[in-house]
């Protein structure tokens, strides 16, 4: 069982050089905390809305459809908390509820502020509570032995930015995570507060829950009961709703901590004692199936190489009792809609699972057969992936013979991509990364690829977040990308560099492309892209904190003056993308080119710009092939650019601070 928890034992290496937010005055690379949310900004909200008819007994949800990053709402009315799996660390099952200060749209709260304020909140749909109608219907009394329970954690994480348990930020002691129920039937009727808890790390909250022993294991998430004793609350039209209150760093202007739900069941004829549930259940997302990469191109995989023999899976068995399980894999090729694999272990076997509060994850009876049903073994190898597919592995594990207490959480699904481009990351960012301290226009990052034939590099994707609040200006911000060969394991002679770039942050957040003034042919073996900067300001480029790029990423810091090992546990979103594209994808991107007006055009040799609402601050003049012959900075609205000699035509890149636009000029 050890190796499920290898990321908590990750060893710390060279702390000085790794930073986070809080140690930002010195040099080095850093994580600072977004203060979007992509997933949410990216996604259209479900609409509120109240029920009809109000829910009966029992009411239950563990998150863990993981359809959307919004509640669902046919049990609650609320779409302000984030559904996900990126944030918690070993909830009950798959998927959580975490509240933040972040709204239904992925913003800060406009009335956020460094003192206590009102954040999330998830409320229930209307529930009867006054009556039950099965087996026979009848009213429900005090006597009844009502109980709602809930798992909760407070966010953050553990350790450090190395352990690979670090995500998300803890909320500080005076924030607060509260249940309330509604005190009547009346519409305008108030809230009484019945629960709640102040903020804390997950070591105050837990302070053994990071040793590897299966009897605190239970304790990352905290099971609360609550009786329902009042006659008050049992009428029809009931309701209850969690909330938390936040604060906002004055600092770095960033929402200040996170809080984790799961598991939230009411129901009758309980007890307090009633903390198990007939139910196995995937507790995270599985590990990658390839050994390296989320996504890599179909010319360069090799399945030999690249796939993983056996499929880790964390799992838990919520009852008392120890239960025969069923698994199975399923394979769909999403390109053709087909299902390409489908394995069942459970021919193999079908061991007990026992009990997670006695044995922990994964626990089950040793027997010849039981490394296949703790690791299954991968017997797919991905044929004829030389087009662009994408894969869907769908794990299902479930109680043998009877129906699980929770049926969504028995089944858990991730993609596999074969397209034009390598992926450490998978495409959704916990934090972001960049350099900070006096020194950081002197900084550097390299990230290693493979190749396993010769292939032609075309373009660099960042995912850029929003800039910090206190770095709004980015329109300065200039960093050069670069590739480098190998050189004994480390960047070596550079290949390629594109200057003077600034970050592009769109309205809808995601990876921005950069083309390559011309295409590099990569010879086979290692190579390196990332970027050098050219100012003090943080680059906040997206940081996935669930996938390990280990060993990977290199930073050239002063006064070090040599490459050395990024120590942080995760993967910069940068993304190489290979393949042909033709000079004019330097491509119109982040102002409307309406707005730029450039003429005569043709001309006999000398052109005017007029932008009317953006500063221009820098031009560039392509030929065809893509090779830069001019680069002027500018900074003004209005001037005149002289073409070089040759009659021809050209491609014009403007550089603004809200992007950049290009135009395809003529010299007669």
């Amino acid at each position: 069982m050890r190796g499920f928890f290898s990321k908590i034992q990750y060893g710390i290496v060279a702390l000085s050089l790794v930073l986070t937010h809080h140690t930002a005055a010195q040099d080095g690379a850093e994580l600072r905390d977004l203060q979007v949310n992509p997933r949410l900004i990216n996604t259209p909200p479900t609409p509120v809305r109240k029920s009809a008819n109000p829910l009966l007994l029992p009411f239950f949800d563990d998150f863990s459809s993981l359809r959307s990053p919004y509640p669902n709402p046919a049990l609650w009315q609320d779409n302000k908390v984030f559904i996900n799996t990126n944030f918690p660390l070993f909830p009950p099952t798959i998927g959580v509820a975490t509240f933040d200060a972040l709204d239904a749209n992925g913003y800060l709260y406009a009335e956020a502020s460094s003192g206590l304020f009102s954040a999330d909140t998830l409320t229930s749909q209307p529930i009867r509570l006054d009556s039950v109608f099965s087996p026979v219907s009848r009213g429900l009394t005090v006597g009844d032995s009502i109980y709602l329970s809930f798992y909760f954690q407070p966010g953050g994480g553990l350790g450090d930015v190395m352990s690979g348990t670090q995500r998300g930020r803890a909320p500080v002691s005076n924030e607060e995570f509260l249940l309330e129920f509604r005190s009547s039937a009346d519409s305008a009727a108030g809230w009484d507060l019945i629960w709640s808890v102040n903020g804390q790390t997950l070591e105050e909250f837990c302070p053994l829950c990071a040793r590897d022993t299966a009897d605190q294991l239970k304790t990352y998430f905290r099971q609360v009961m609550i009786p329902i004793v009042d006659e008050k609350y049992l009428y029809n039209g009931f309701q209850f709703r969690f909330r938390n209150r936040s604060v906002i760093d004055p600092t770095w202007q960033v929402g200040a901590g996170q809080w984790h739900l799961d598991y939230v069941y009411l129901a009758h004829n309980r007890s307090a004692n009633d903390v198990f549930s007939e139910d196995i259940a995937f507790v995270d997302r599985a590990a990658r199936v390839l050994k390296d990469f989320q996504a890599m191109p179909a010319k360069q995989f090799r399945a030999e190489t690249d796939l993983v023999d056996r499929i880790p899976l964390i799992f838990r068995n919520l009852g008392q009792m120890p239960r025969t399980t069923e698994y199975q894999y399923r394979i769909f090729n999403q390109t053709t809609g087909e299902v390409v694999d489908s394995t069942d272990i459970s021919d193999i076997s079908r061991p007990n699972v026992y009990p997670f509060h006695t044995h922990g994850f994964n626990a089950q009876d040793v027997d010849g057969n039981s490394e296949e049903m703790l690791n299954p073994r991968l017997t797919y190898t991905f044929p004829n992936v030389t087009n662009p597919s994408t894969f869907t592995i769908q794990h299902i594990w479930e109680r043998q013979g009877s129906e699980d207490f929770c049926a969504t959480n028995d089944t858990m699904e991730h993609t596999v991509r074969f397209e034009n481009y390598y992926a450490y990351d998978d495409g959704t960012p916990e934090v972001g990364f960049g350099f900070g301290g006096d020194n950081a226009s002197h900084s550097e990052f390299a990230y290693r690829f493979p190749l396993r034939v010769s292939d032609t590099l075309v373009a660099i994707k960042i995912w850029f977040s929003h800039p910090p609040l206190s770095d709004n200006d980015m329109s300065r911000a200039f960093f050069n990308f670069a590739v480098w060969a190998v050189d004994n394991d480390l960047p070596g002679q550079e290949i390629f560099v594109g200057e003077r770039l600034v970050p592009v942050y769109d309205d809808t957040i995601g990876f921005h492309t950069y083309i390559l003034e011309r295409p590099v042919i990569l010879p086979e073996g290692p190579f390196f892209i990332g970027f050098q900067q050219q100012s003090n300001a943080f680059l906040n480029i997206g940081f996935d904190q669930n996938n390990n790029a280990e060993n990977s990423m290199f930073q050239w810091l002063l006064p070090h003056n040599e490459w050395l090992p990024v120590l942080l546990y995760g993967s910069v979103m940068m993304r190489p993308v290979f393949g042909t594209l033709t000079p004019t994808g330097i491509c119109e991107r982040g102002v409307v080119a309406d707005k730029i007006t450039v003429y005569p055009n043709p001309s006999d040799g000398v052109l005017f710009v007029e932008s009317s609402e953006n500063v221009v601050n820098t031009y560039e003049i392509y030929d065809l092939s893509g090779r830069r012959l001019m680069q002027r900075a500018i900074e003004d609205t209005h001037f005149s650019i002289t073409l070089p000699e040759p009659t021809g035509t050209y491609i014009l890149v403007l550089h603004t601070a809200k992007g950049l636009v290009s135009k395809k000029v003529v010299r007669r």
